[in-house]
């Protein structure tokens, strides 16, 4: 397992770049973060991977709180999720990272697997039962979850993290002061 923190980034189709920039640009010049890598996945429109040395965990947080502040810091994103471990797409590998994080989960928490397969022969419902059988503490809760297990399966390789927030969802802090103005 290869520790890999950052964050999958989504934005609208051929706004990658743009995406990239400002993801970058956030990063380095706002977060004074280190060896910050941003680059569009090329096989699929509309997602970029971020890599840097931080903790991605506590990087989110202050992404939150910045965007709480200026909500324009991030205009072509759409979404971040972060990542903590890259692994080959294997069940495997799976197998091996799920009964990892297991250790990490206490008898009295709950959980959830967040998953999403692209360009992938994995089957959901493989990952999922692969995942799932190898944590025996804790209890599945797909309402309100102390902890997601997040897996982002992106061809062959697999992005994975356990954390206590699944993404972080710009859209719900874009604010329309005039929403009447854009009615046609």
């Amino acid at each position: 397992m290869h520790e890999f923190s950052g964050f999958i980034g989504s934005c609208a189709r051929t706004l990658e770049r743009n995406s990239s920039s400002e993801i970058y640009y956030l990063l380095t010049e706002i977060l004074d973060c280190k060896d910050v890598s941003v680059s569009p996945i090329t096989a699929i429109a509309g997602l970029t991977l971020t890599s840097f040395d931080e903790d991605s965990l506590i990087i989110i947080d202050r992404i939150q709180k910045e965007i709480e502040e200026d909500n324009s810091v991030l205009q072509f994103t759409l979404k971040l999720v972060p990542i903590q471990y890259r692994i080959p797409s294997s069940l495997e590998g799976l197998k091996e990272f799920s009964s990892f994080f297991a250790d990490q989960i206490q008898e009295d928490d709950t959980w959830k697997i967040n998953l999403r397969r692209r360009h992938s022969a994995l089957e959901r419902e493989d990952i999922i039962t692969t995942l799932a059988s190898e944590i025996s503490k804790g209890k599945v809760s797909l309402e309100n979850p102390k902890y997601y297990l997040i897996v982002e399966v992106v061809g062959k390789w697999t992005y994975l993290a356990l954390s206590t927030i699944p993404e972080l969802a710009l859209s719900k802090y874009i604010e329309l002061e005039n929403i009447d103005d854009f009615r046609f």
